[in-house]
């Protein structure tokens, strides 16, 4: 069976100053505003009416991740799913008016999950503006304390599917129905978030990233590099709210339905490169130890 969630929706985050992570994302990543109102603004890549929702709010954190079901009845599977869990199931309103159906849950470590019907694609194919212009949002890592049981539980109610872990399960990634080697991901460490990404088209991006980035008087906080889990090219910056914001290209796409899960070494603290970075530099301790919390989960 396949998972109910065909990709990554959004990422809505709460954030303490709301005009420069607007600035930030329109900046350095090239996203476009789609609308701004009532404390609330939308941004977007590509057709797609939201990729990143940023709320003005009281601290830098998460809101809700946004993860795209195929249709309604994939989302009352879901929701379905998660009182069969026994999860907190938060909502059945939708987060934006252009999300027809949704249903928010939280795991038990009280990550934050929104499954909503296909966002609308409302948007002009081409736009102009600073920045790199990604082609999508495509995936997240959150941190947990239990990453095993806190994978176990997404796939329990998503039906996402296991592409590979770690020995130990320091890191398990999760593949949706588009079949891309990792929509989630889990890494043991504080619950949270550990980082979201843009799809770049080619390695030139990552050039114009890290010259972007050094005209702020920034700088990348590992790569460029290549993964070895998933094969894609990778590089990651901080943006101004704090955020780990990770930029990629060329992920492993996962078309057998017969795929055996892959278990990997990942090395002490990480230190196996054919896992970590084929290219060879290790991540910094910044990176290893990155993490934002999630709003507390509020219940309708």
């Amino acid at each position: 069976m396949k998972p109910l969630v065909q990709r990554l929706g959004y990422v809505a985050l709460n954030v303490t100053d709301i005009g420069t992570a607007i600035d930030d994302a329109r900046t350095i990543a090239g996203v476009r505003l789609v609308e701004r109102q009532s404390g609330r603004a939308l941004l977007t890549s590509n057709q797609r009416h939201a990729e990143l929702v940023l709320h003005e709010g009281t601290a830098d954190e998460v809101r809700a991740i946004g993860l795209q079901a195929h249709d309604a009845a994939a989302v009352d599977a879901v929701r379905d799913r998660v009182r069969d869990a026994g999860l907190p199931l938060l909502s059945q309103r939708p987060s934006l008016d252009c999300i027809e159906r949704s249903v928010t849950f939280a795991t038990s470590e009280g990550h934050v999950f929104e499954v909503h019907t296909p966002m609308p694609l409302s948007q002009p194919v081409r736009y102009t503006g600073p920045g790199i212009h990604p082609r999508c949002l495509d995936h997240i890592n959150l941190s947990s304390r239990d990453s095993e049981k806190i994978s176990r539980e997404l796939e329990a109610v998503l039906g996402v599917r296991q592409s590979e872990r770690t020995k130990g399960h320091e890191i398990i990634w999760l593949r949706a129905a588009d079949n891309r080697h990792h929509t989630l991901a889990t890494v043991k460490g504080k619950s949270g978030l550990h980082h979201f990404s843009w799809e770049f088209a080619s390695f030139d991006d990552f050039k114009r990233l890290g010259d972007t980035l050094d005209a702020e008087g920034r700088f990348l906080v590992w790569g460029p590099g290549r993964h070895g889990a998933g094969d894609n090219l990778f590089a990651y910056y901080i943006d101004r709210s704090g955020f780990l914001v990770e930029c990629i290209a060329e992920m492993e796409v996962i078309e057998d339905e017969n795929h055996q899960v892959r278990i990997a070494d990942p090395g002490e603290n990480l230190s196996n490169p054919k896992v970590v970075n084929r290219w060879g530099a290790l991540p910094p301790r910044i990176w290893v130890e990155h993490s934002m919390p999630f709003a507390p989960a509020v219940a309708d």
